[in-house]
């Protein structure tokens, strides 16, 4: 399956939320990417974009680092990928296009949850921790859609709850 979202973006979005757990501090790429076990090279070049958009800063020298230059509480995941990727995301359609119709339907239900997500969602929340069970106001079908409420018709009682599973 397509993937939303480049590794870039994952690995920007994992810097951005260690950095926000001391906003005030700053962080080295080496310091983020030893934490985070990222590939320090690639890593910096997601990050550089960012500075360029205007939600960090780059210092050089001793106790240099990035920072914020706006607080994470502003800046949601929406202008992360924007800034990174660009204004305008590319909407994929599902199997190169040879998707049935209803599949394809569901697919841009997914992909127009996802965008609503990311503009409600800030870099600030990604410390907080999410449960699910935050609810999004489908405007194409006027229902509400829980994420956490689908996962539980799905898993037995011990397995209820979010999961994630490492990348490799």
């Amino acid at each position: 399956m397509t993937h939303l979202y480049s590794r870039g973006i994952e690995y920007a979005l994992r810097c951005l939320q260690l950095m926000a757990q001391n906003p005030a501090i700053p962080r080295t790429v080496v310091e983020l990417c030893e934490e985070a076990q990222l590939p320090e090279h690639f890593t910096r070049k997601m990050l550089q974009p960012l500075v360029r958009a205007g939600y960090l800063k780059s210092n050089r020298g001793p106790g240099g680092g990035f920072l914020f230059a706006v607080p994470p509480e502003k800046i949601t995941l929406k202008n992360v990928v924007e800034g990174i990727e660009g204004k305008t995301r590319k909407k994929y359609c599902l199997l190169g296009g040879s998707a049935p119709a209803l599949l394809d339907k569901r697919w841009t239900e997914i992909w127009d949850l996802s965008e609503q997500l990311l503009v409600k969602t800030t870099v600030a929340d990604l410390i907080k921790g999410w449960d699910g069970t935050d609810r999004i106001q489908s405007e194409s079908t006027n229902s509400v859609t829980t994420i956490q409420a689908l996962e539980d018709k799905e898993a037995p009682d011990e397995e209820k709850g979010r999961r994630y599973l490492p990348r490799n």
